[in-house]
């Protein structure tokens, strides 16, 4: 949020509201105005939508695809990313062990960054590629609710939270630059590549 200020969060906050009073078919309430009473309002409604974290992940995506287009998107995954390879002490033993994006997202601590979603990952022999294949996306309903939006990546094609977090943990690891694009959406899995730039 430190990328735009007050009127992202201020932004964030509000799609991400509207987002989960939506899904609980209700208005979103008028006090709610601090990220504390967004983040309550959603756990104190998760047995109605177990879902809540899409709220949250849309509010912020929403927020900066209105400010810049999504411009900020891969900086901000990138810097999520960093940030729980270093709370989770392994960014010090995996910066600089492979080149290879494959090998490097092989080496995400999944189960510490609590994705709970099934995927595998096929190498592309002969590039710096990886293809990753995602059933049962925790992120679905964020994802949903933005193709019907028509909201996409600043340099087209839809975004995907994890492959996000899988292109910046290869830039961080292989110290290489990538990207990602997601080549199929929920039919009925997802499935996108991350390739080096």
């Amino acid at each position: 949020m430190k990328l735009y200020g007050p009127i992202y969060t201020r932004l964030a906050l509000k799609y991400a509201l509207e987002f989960e009073a939506e899904k609980l078919k209700e208005k979103p309430p008028k006090n709610i105005q601090e990220l504390e009473e967004v983040a309550n309002y959603i756990i104190a409604n998760l047995d109605r939508y177990p879902n809540g974290h899409c709220s949250l992940h849309y509010g912020l995506l929403k927020a900066e695809v209105k400010l810049q287009g999504g411009a900020g998107t891969r900086k901000e995954a990138h810097d999520a990313m960093k940030n729980v390879l270093k709370t989770s002490g392994f960014l010090k033993g995996l910066i600089g062990t492979t080149e290879n994006a494959y090998e490097a997202i092989k080496m995400l601590p999944i189960r510490e960054i609590k994705q709970v979603t099934r995927h595998h990952y096929i190498r592309v022999e002969g590039k710096n590629e990886v293809i990753v294949v995602i059933s049962d996306c925790p992120y679905k309903d964020m994802c949903w609710a933005l193709v019907d939006e028509g909201v996409s990546r600043m340099v087209g094609g839809l975004h995907c939270t994890l492959l996000a977090l899988g292109n910046a943990a290869a830039e961080i690891i292989t110290g290489k630059h990538f990207d990602y694009v997601l080549e199929e959406f929920d039919e009925p899995d997802c499935r996108g590549r991350i390739f080096e730039i």
